[in-house]
C-alpha cells in the first residue's frame, strides 16, 4: 500500500434519516432455550450425578413392605338421645378429622400398640423393624416413625399404614394401630363426658349461689330506695306516680299551649286596630242595637234643627242622648277588645301553671329514675344469672342422659392384609425420581449461574442495559478464521452484518448522517478496530467516501500519522494511505511525543477532522477504550457521534453504563454488538461457535 495524497473528491449529499425501529425482542421460550444451551454441561453433569445416586440407592436400599388398614372417621356420632353432643361444630370438621389422624403418631397410642402385640416378646417383629435388643423408648420411637395416617380427598375413610421389612409384621402393626385408635376414641369420649358432668355440676352450684345473692341485693335496694312496683298488663315495672302524672299533664300542657297560641294570635291581630272596626265588635248584637238607636236619634235631631235652634229644649235633649249613646258604644267596643286580651292572658297563665307543675314533677321523676338505675342494673344481673343457671341445668341433664350410651367417631372398615409386593426399592420409581431431581437440580444450578454471570449477550440485553440504540450485531468468527479475511469477502456473515449496520447508521443522529464518528469500546480487544474497518467497507459499499483514522496514540505506529498532524510536524494530506481496491483511505496513529491529553484537546483535533471532511464524506476515528483513560473522552468532544463496540458474552452492563457516563451528553451515541453467538443469546440456531478475536493486525485491513 503506497502513501499518497487524498484526492480532493467532492462530498456527496447525505441522506436525511428517519426514525429507527426498535429491534424485535426474543420471547421467553427462546431465552430459556438459550439458557439451556449455555448451561448444557451443567445440566448434563447434574443429570448424570442424580442418575448415579439413584442407581446406588437401588443397590443399597433394603426392601420394605407397607400394609394398610381402613377406618371411617365421623364428626358426629350416632345420637341415641336427641341432645347436643360434645363434638366440634360442623365448621371445624376438617380440623377434627385431622386431629384424629394426628393421634396415630402419639406416644400413648404407640405404647398401647406395643402392649397389644407384645412387641417386647416377639424377636421376629423386632427384626422386621430393624431392632436388636431394643429398649422401650427405641421400640416406641420406631413404631411412631413407621406408621402413616392419610385421609383422602372428599372422603372420611382414612388409611393407617405401617412399613417394615416383613409383610406380616406390617399387617399386624397396622391392624393394631386401627384397633387402638377405635378403643382410644371410645375411652376419650367416656372421659370427656365424665369431666363435662363434673364441671357442669360445679358450675351449677356456683351459678345458683350467685342467682340467690343477686335477688337478695335487688330486693334490698328496692326497699332502701323506696321504689314500688307498678303492673301494666303482663309487665311489672318499678316506679311511682310522678311519671304517670307527667304523661297526663303533658297532654294538658299541649292543649293549653295550643289555646295560648290561638289567643295570642287573635290579640296580636286586634291589638293595634280601632275597637269599632273589629269583626267581633261589629257582629255584636248589642253594639248593632246601639248604633241603630244612635242613627234614629241623629235623624230626629236633623228634623228638629230644621224647625228649632240648638238651644231649643228638644234639640238639646236629643243631643245629650246621642252623646250618651256614643259613650255606651265606645265602652262596649272597648270591652269586647279587652275580652280578647283577657282570653290571651288567661291562656298564658294556664300554660305557665302547667309548665311549672310538670317541671316540679319531672324533678321528682328524675330523682326516682336515678334511684332506679341501680335497681335496673341489679335486675339485669338477676336475669343474667337466671339464664346462666337455666342453661347449665339443661346442659347438665343432656350430658347426663347421653353419657350412659357413648358411641365412637372411629370405626374399623377393612383390616390390613400382608402385602405381596415391596413398597420401596423399586428401580424404575427410584430412577425416575433421580431423573426428575437431577433435572430440577440442574435447572436450579443453571439459573443460579445465569443470575451470577449476566453479561450482554444480545441486542435485547444491549438496549436494556444502556439508553442507546443498537445498530446491529456482528456474528462471531469460526475458530481459526481471521477478521480481515472475512471482511475482504463481500458475502461473509461479518461483511453482510457491517453492511446492514452501515445502512442503519443513516437512521440515527441529527438531521443527516454524522460525518465524523468515534469508534470506541469499554475495554480493549472488543473488536473496535475491526468494526471501524467493517463500517468503512460497508459505508463505501453504500457509495460514501470514507477515511479511517487510527487515533489510539498510546499504540504508536512506525509511520508518521495523526500524532504528527496534531503536533503540526507533518501535512495531513501527505499522511493518508489509500487502498485503491477497497476504495478506502487511512491515517496511522503516528508516534506521539509529550502530553497525549494536551495533544488530543478538541481545539487540535477538530481542525484535523474538519480538514479530512473536506476530502471524504465520512471520517471514522478508531479510538482507544474509554475506561481508564481520558483519550476517548477527549476525542468524543471533537466528533459528531460515538459508536460503542460491545463484545457479546463479555461486557458487563455496569461497565458499559460507567463508560457511557464519561461521554459528553451532547454527542449522540449508538452501539454495535460484536462476537455475537445467536445460540448463546437465544435468537435461534447458528453454525458459528464462540470465537475470540485476539488483538489482530490493524494494518492487515489495508492489504
Amino acid at each position: 500500500m503506497e502513501r499518497t495524497v487524498i484526492p480532493a473528491i467532492g462530498t456527496r449529499a447525505l441522506e436525511a434519516p428517519s426514525m429507527m425501529r426498535a429491534a424485535p425482542r426474543s420471547n421467553a421460550a427462546t431465552q430459556m432455550r438459550a439458557v439451556l444451551y449455555r448451561q448444557r454441561f451443567v445440566l448434563l453433569g447434574s443429570l448424570l450425578a442424580a442418575l448415579a445416586l439413584g442407581l446406588l440407592a437401588v443397590v443399597l436400599l433394603p426392601k420394605t413392605y407397607t400394609a394398610s388398614a381402613s377406618v371411617q372417621l365421623e364428626q358426629q356420632t350416632p345420637q341415641i338421645i336427641a341432645a347436643p353432643g360434645l363434638d366440634p361444630e360442623p365448621e371445624d370438621a376438617n380440623r377434627f378429622l385431622q386431629t384424629q389422624l394426628d393421634r396415630v403418631h402419639s406416644k400413648t397410642l404407640a405404647l398401647e400398640v406395643a402392649e397389644m402385640i407384645r412387641l417386647s416378646q416377639m424377636p421376629a417383629v423386632q427384626a422386621a423393624l430393624g431392632l436388636e435388643n431394643p429398649t422401650e423408648e427405641e421400640m416406641l420411637e420406631t413404631l411412631r416413625e413407621g406408621v402413616l395416617a392419610d385421609l383422602g380427598l372428599n372422603t372420611r375413610l382414612a388409611q393407617i399404614s405401617f412399613t417394615s421389612r416383613s409383610p406380616n409384621a406390617s399387617a399386624l402393626i397396622a391392624n393394631a394401630y386401627a384397633a387402638a385408635l377405635v378403643a382410644d376414641n371410645i375411652r376419650g369420649k367416656v372421659q370427656t363426658s365424665n369431666q363435662a358432668q363434673k364441671y357442669l355440676l360445679e358450675q351449677l352450684n356456683d351459678t345458683k349461689s350467685k342467682l340467690e345473692e343477686s335477688e337478695r341485693r335487688m330486693l334490698a335496694y328496692a326497699r332502701t330506695a323506696g321504689l314500688t312496683s307498678t303492673t301494666s298488663g303482663e309487665d311489672t315495672q318499678i316506679g311511682s306516680m310522678p311519671g304517670q302524672q307527667i304523661d297526663q299533664l303533658s297532654a294538658s300542657l299541649a292543649a293549653a299551649t295550643a289555646r295560648r297560641i290561638d289567643a295570642q294570635q287573635e290579640w296580636a291581630q286586634v291589638q293595634g286596630v280601632s275597637a269599632r272596626t273589629l269583626p267581633q265588635v261589629q257582629e255584636n248584637r248589642a253594639y248593632q242595637e246601639l248604633l241603630a238607636r244612635k242613627a234614629q236619634l241623629q235623624a230626629d235631631l236633623a228634623q228638629d234643627r230644621q224647625r228649632h235652634t240648638d238651644e231649643y229644649p228638644t234639640v238639646a235633649a236629643t243631643r245629650v242622648q246621642i252623646d250618651e249613646l256614643e259613650r255606651e258604644i265606645a265602652a262596649l267596643a272597648g270591652n269586647i277588645k279587652a275580652s280578647v286580651r283577657q282570653r290571651y292572658q288567661a291562656a298564658a297563665q294556664q300554660e305557665a301553671q302547667l309548665q311549672s307543675t310538670i317541671a316540679s314533677l319531672r324533678g321528682e321523676a328524675m330523682a326516682e329514675q336515678e334511684r332506679g338505675v341501680g335497681y335496673n342494673s341489679l335486675e339485669r344481673q338477676v336475669e343474667t344469672d337466671r339464664m346462666a343457671y337455666d342453661g347449665l341445668l339443661q346442659r347438665y341433664k343432656e350430658v347426663s342422659a347421653a353419657s350412659g350410651a357413648p358411641s365412637a367417631n372411629v370405626m374399623l372398615v377393612d383390616r390390613a392384609e400382608p402385602p405381596l409386593d415391596p413398597s420401596s426399592a423399586r428401580p424404575a420409581w427410584i430412577m425416575a425420581l433421580a431423573l426428575v431431581l437431577g433435572i430440577i437440580a440442574g435447572m436450579a444450578l443453571a439459573l443460579l449461574r445465569e443470575a451470577i454471570n449476566r453479561p450482554i449477550r444480545s441486542l435485547d440485553d444491549l438496549e436494556g442495559a444502556a439508553d442507546l440504540s443498537a445498530l446491529g450485531a456482528v456474528p462471531a468468527l469460526a475458530r481459526g478464521s481471521d477478521m480481515a479475511d472475512a471482511l475482504r469477502q463481500s458475502d461473509s456473515p461479518q461483511s453482510e452484518s457491517y453492511k446492514s449496520i452501515a445502512a442503519a447508521m443513516r437512521h440515527f443522529g441529527g438531521a443527516a448522517m454524522p460525518r465524523s464518528m468515534l469508534i470506541t469500546s469499554t475495554s480493549a480487544n472488543e473488536g473496535k478496530s475491526s468494526s471501524a474497518w467493517g463500517l468503512a467497507r460497508g459505508l463505501r459499499t453504500l457509495g460514501y467516501s470514507v477515511v479511517v483514522v487510527h487515533a489510539d496514540l498510546r499504540n504508536p505506529s512506525a509511520e508518521p500519522g495523526l500524532a504528527e498532524a496534531l503536533a503540526g510536524e507533518a501535512d495531513l494530506t501527505s499522511l493518508a494511505r489509500v487502498n485503491h481496491r477497497a476504495g478506502l483511505a487511512a491515517i496511522d496513529a503516528g508516534h506521539a511525543r509529550g502530553d497525549l491529553v494536551a495533544l488530543l484537546a478538541p481545539d487540535r483535533v477538530r481542525p484535523v477532522i474538519d480538514k479530512l471532511q473536506s476530502f471524504a464524506d465520512i471520517v471514522l476515528v478508531d479510538g482507544p477504550p474509554i475506561m481508564g483513560l481520558a483519550d476517548a473522552v477527549l476525542l468524543a468532544e471533537s466528533v459528531e457521534a460515538v459508536v460503542m463496540v460491545v463484545e457479546a458474552n463479555r461486557t458487563d452492563p455496569q461497565h458499559l453504563d460507567a463508560a457511557l457516563a464519561r461521554l459528553p451528553d451532547t454527542v449522540p451515541a449508538a452501539a454495535i454488538l460484536t462476537k455475537y453467538d445467536a445460540r448463546r443469546a437465544g435468537a435461534g440456531q447458528s453454525a458459528e461457535s464462540y470465537y475470540s478475536y485476539g488483538k489482530g493486525n490493524w494494518h492487515a485491513h489495508l492489504t
